[in-house]
């Protein structure tokens, strides 16, 4: 195989890369509007599955999708970006921890009162955290489509995207 052949197959896995990150955020955005439907219901069981599945879908797949990009995408995009993408990426965290602790918010509720919330302050509380949660998850994939991901593309960045969809 010549170097252009190799630079080829290793644009075309770039592209599936970013494509794959692409369609994980999309995943996310359609998993969040759907939480947001359920929520200011929570009224009967079929709500409060629906809810339990975004927990989960929140918890092994939102969850360590930022912890990929805190650890592999940020730190890359640190070291060869200028100072507005350095800035973006300190945004693009805070995104992260905002969305971290109205997680651990939900998660602190459902194991103090399952999910079956009785008292109405119990049940507002999750609601309002878990608004909070698809409010800035949203924000942060819109920003990292739109700023980020293409500066690592125009970059050349060739990121090993680890099996987050499901």
């Amino acid at each position: 195989m010549d170097k252009r052949e190799e630079a080829q197959g290793a644009n075309q896995e770039n592209k599936d890369t970013y494509g794959k990150i692409k369609e994980l955020h999309q995943k996310i955005s359609e998993e969040m509007w759907l939480l947001q439907k359920v929520l200011p219901q929570l009224d009967n069981e079929e709500d409060y599955n629906n809810v339990r599945k975004s927990v989960n879908f929140i918890q092994e797949v939102i969850l360590k999708h930022f912890d990929w990009e805190e650890h592999e995408v940020f730190p890359i995009a640190l070291t060869i970006g200028g100072i507005e993408i350095k800035q973006v990426v300190r945004e693009l965290q805070q995104h992260h921890i905002i969305a971290l602790s109205k997680f651990d918010i939900m998660a602190d509720l459902i194991v103090k009162h399952g999910f079956y919330f009785q008292d109405e302050e119990i049940k507002n509380k999750f609601i309002a955290a878990a608004k909070g949660l698809l409010e800035v998850t949203l924000q942060n994939a819109r920003k990292e489509d739109a700023e980020l991901y293409p500066f690592l593309v125009d970059k050349k960045v060739k990121l090993d995207f680890k099996g987050q969809l499901r």
